[in-house]
């Protein structure tokens, strides 16, 4: 399945998901009503007959369950999608530095930071599970830039590298394939049905601060108390068939995500030996995959393997069986040798940094976005390697990273230089990431500035803004940007504004086709001028391009290079943010068609078609 499939199957199952809790909502309704009635039979004579059905008493019943569990739902959505951290810390995370001294966590922070790279989205901020012995990992947040990846320590206690690997590749399938929104959905949701539970509990602990005394039966107190027990009583009794109907809800949706990130992972790693015997590792594991923390049980789907463990974990379960899912990714498996399998050695290319090759395709470059493969995650390693150690460290640090960022837009003509130099004070820069960005290779700069980017996120919003303006002012210095500023400026806001307010969702909309093709046309119009060179014209990429668009045969068109400016291209590309995801693939492979017309992808190229890719929510790896 490519990206653009599980982004179209994961709004299909948002759909499915409302579905679902409007009929737990009915259910939950039903037995609330069912209890009401119970309750106000017993209020009545015996003279009285007794009619179970009420229309009023229905409508308004409805009514206070919608209200409570729309309530419910919406306090755990603003709770859970305050960012992947907020969920982190509430599961007892703990932040990993920028410079582990731990040699496990040093190895889980490189690990991240190359599926990162190798993906093409910000690094996502580490967590450690200090209290949890079992072997579970998870990733939350709403959107890649603020996103979070939490592993257990006995994850990384018992895990070997290759292993550790393919667990994380587990939840980076996750992140790429949009389900971590929906695993905030499904949560909200359950939380919302769960509601009736946590009121009858908090009905119940009321009755400690109630006094009695010998009068209570001439007062009312008893009456009263007897009340009050029967009402928490039908409310722990109807939240616990709503707890039903919400475990259903977690089987429909995560069983068989399950099996499709265990599959995915192998496909980024090629190393299926790896997630077979990690899955086995927690089968044997003394302390399996079931957290400690209480917290576990609202976002059980959230985790790597089963999270909780209770009396209803073999009937309700968010995870298929440890041996099924073995046994969907090594069917010979045997059990019977708990270490049968060896981790094979991390190989690491050593060859130089340098292009991507010509037999690059469009197709290839579209089939890519949202994916990850070995061959990806070893340029990764190799570029990460290849970094300044200093320089890298400094990307890691949220107190050093903005200087990065800013040393990437400095120039080297000496005049430029010396008008930026009037913009910002430059000796705040220190010289020794001045001169490793200044020898960086073309192919560094982008992973580099990926680095950096998951850094921001601890940084007051003051911070953001400041270095938002600070690199706005270096960019503008010489009156032009070239595809790399203008790269660097769009990735840095477009991260801040996820940041800002990761709950905000791009709404489907659907432009008229003389809307669509005068975006796209200026889309290609840059694109195709971005690789302009002896081999290739501008026109001919564009009309290579234009071919690959047939449903707008005959209303695109190449723009003058004088209207070509960035602000128009600004607009086009947030036109485009909203259209669907099979529009979206049909663009990018224009885009990238038109890049590699003369059979090579230039840097500029590349940065453009990222940052493009990137307007549109589609993570491009590194060309």
């Amino acid at each position: 399945m490519d990206f653009f499939t599980a982004q179209a199957r994961a709004r299909t199952k948002t759909h499915r998901l409302v579905i679902l809790f409007l009929l737990a909502v009915f259910g939950v309704a039903a037995a609330a009503y069912t209890a009401v009635r119970l309750i106000y039979s017993q209020g009545q004579s015996r003279s009285e007959t007794f009619v179970f059905w009420d229309a009023q008493t229905a409508l308004v019943t409805l009514l206070v369950v919608i209200a409570v569990t729309g309530i419910g739902a919406w306090v755990k959505w603003a709770q859970l999608s305050a960012g992947g951290a907020s969920v982190a810390k509430m599961l007892g995370g703990r932040p990993i530095s920028p410079s582990p001294t731990d040699a496990a966590e040093r190895r889980l922070a490189n690990i991240v930071e190359e599926m990162s790279i190798s993906a093409g989205i910000p690094v996502p901020q580490t967590f450690v599970l200090d209290d949890e012995p079992a072997i579970n990992a998870f990733a939350a947040g709403l959107t890649t830039s603020d996103a979070v990846v939490a592993v257990s320590r006995g994850a990384l206690e018992n895990l070997s590298r290759d292993e550790l690997q393919a667990v994380v590749g587990h939840e980076f399938s996750h992140i790429l394939n949009g389900d971590m929104r929906m695993n905030i959905k499904l949560a909200s949701i359950i939380f919302g049905i769960l509601a009736f539970v946590t009121i009858g509990r908090v009905l119940f602990y009321s009755l400690r601060f109630v006094r009695t005394s010998s009068s209570s039966k001439k007062n009312g107190t008893a009456v009263a108390l007897a009340f009050i027990i029967l009402t928490a009583t039908a409310l722990i009794i109807i939240g616990s068939l709503g707890y039903f109907f919400g475990r259903l809800i977690q089987c429909a949706i995560s069983r068989q995500r399950e099996f499709l990130a265990d599959a995915s992972s192998v496909q980024f790693t090629r190393n299926p030996d790896a997630m077979a015997n990690a899955l086995n590792r927690i089968r044997i594991n003394a302390s399996g995959s079931a957290m400690q923390n209480s917290h576990a049980a609202e976002i059980g789907h959230f985790f790597f393997a089963q999270g909780i463990s209770d009396v209803l974990s073999s009937w309700f379960a968010t995870h298929p069986p440890l041996p099924e899912r073995i046994k969907a990714i090594m069917p010979q498996f045997d059990f019977s040798s708990p270490d049968q399998l060896h981790s094979r050695p991390p190989t690491l290319d050593k060859t130089p940094l340098r292009p991507a090759p010509p037999s690059q395709t469009a197709r290839s470059i579209v089939a890519s976005i949202g994916s990850l493969n070995a061959a990806k995650i070893g340029l990764a390693s190799q570029i990460t390697q290849s970094l300044p150690q200093t320089l890298h460290s400094a990307a890691r640090t949220p107190a050093l990273a903005p200087l990065v960022i800013l040393c990437l837009l400095l120039e080297k003509n000496p005049e430029l230089l010396a008008r930026q130099g009037k913009i910002i004070n430059l000796n705040a820069l220190p010289d020794s990431l001045k001169k490793e960005v200044s020898i960086l290779n073309p192919l560094q700069r982008l992973p580099l500035l990926q680095i950096a980017l998951g850094s921001l996120n601890a940084l007051p919003a003051a911070d953001q803004d400041m270095l938002m303006q600070s690199a706005q002012s270096l960019a503008d210095a010489d009156g032009r940007l070239s595809i790399f500023e203008y790269a660097l400026l769009h990735l840095l806001r477009h991260h801040i504004a996820s940041l800002r307010n990761p709950r905000r969702a791009s709404a489907l909309h659907h432009l008229p086709h003389s809307t669509l093709a005068s975006a796209t046309s200026i889309v290609l119009s840059f694109v195709a001028r971005a690789g302009k060179s002896l081999h290739s014209k501008p026109e001919d990429s564009f009309q290579h391009a234009a071919r690959t668009l047939p449903q707008l045969a005959g209303k695109l068109y190449l723009l003058p290079e004088t209207e070509c400016n960035l602000r128009r291209l600004d607009d086009a590309l947030d036109l485009l943010a909203h259209i669907s995801p099979a529009w979206k693939q049909i663009i990018l492979h224009a885009a990238a068609t038109a890049a590699t017309t003369d059979g090579t992808i230039l840097p500029s190229e590349a940065e453009l078609l990222r940052v493009i890719a990137c307007s549109l929510d589609c993570p491009m790896p590194p060309l």
